[in-house]
């Protein structure tokens, strides 16, 4: 054994002294198996220190105080300033999928909430729009130009894109209006996160598949944006077109 080593009297295993605990038997290194492991809802301390990884401490501080309780307010501020991130990078891929879907279709119904005003704008503009996209189905050109290089366009090439700019627009703010969900997601995240990643540990620590990954963060933002462009996109148009009927 070299310095860096130590022989677990508990139970014969060579462990590294930096490690504090045996990976074999979980006992406190050093002799001091009486205090070896805090009870932290029938798990033992060094398997929750195991799992979490990074920062270990201070979430085992945290679930200390609130032993037995399945529900608790502490602040996260991983989780405040960085919410479905930090889930993604606490390996919790079943709760950033819930997450993601909750906030999407919040979003979504924010989206239609702030365009119920504009709809009877946005049911004329449509009306001006459909002879225009005729009229670029046909072969035309949205612009021309004169003779002398200025922009030239029939009164219904015209009429119809400046509807189709103003139809953008709308939709455009009424989306942008739906980020004041932001905020409220994160102050969940930040209020409610502890305690969620205190169960998230409870159901999956006999799977040891725990630590956190920054690997997890970027593939799963790249997937969930991929399927917010895709589908969410395409449920906001559609639920535009049903106010439009």
């Amino acid at each position: 054994m070299s310095n860096t080593t130590i022989k677990c009297e508990n139970c014969g295993a060579i462990c590294n002294v930096k490690d504090g605990y045996c990976k074999n038997c979980w006992k406190k290194l050093g002799g001091e198996t009486e205090q070896a492991d805090f009870i932290i809802d029938g798990i033992g301390q060094t398997e929750w220190e195991d799992y979490i990884d990074k920062n270990a401490k201070r979430y085992v501080d945290v679930y200390k105080n609130n032993n037995g309780k399945k529900w608790f307010l502490h602040i996260n501020f991983a989780a405040l300033f960085l919410g479905l991130n930090w889930v993604l990078y606490r390996k919790m891929y079943k709760v950033a999928v819930i997450g993601f879907i909750v906030t999407s279709l919040i979003t979504v119904a924010l989206s239609v909430l702030f365009l119920l005003p504009h709809t009877e704008e946005m049911r004329i503009l449509n009306q001006d729009i459909a002879p225009y996209k005729e009229y670029i189905k046909g072969g035309g050109q949205t612009i021309m130009l004169d003779a002398d290089g200025r922009p030239y366009s029939p009164e219904i090439v015209q009429k119809g894109a400046m509807a189709e700019n103003k139809l953008a627009e709308i939709e455009a703010k009424a989306q942008f209006k739906t980020i004041i969900i932001v905020p409220f997601t994160c102050v969940f995240w930040g209020l409610f996160g502890d305690a969620i990643y205190k169960r998230h540990i409870i159901k999956n620590i006999k799977n040891k598949n725990g630590g956190a990954s920054i690997g997890a963060v970027i593939c799963g933002r790249m997937l969930l944006g991929l399927v917010e462009w895709l589908v969410m996109g395409a449920l906001v148009s559609l639920l535009v077109m049903l106010l439009l009927v």
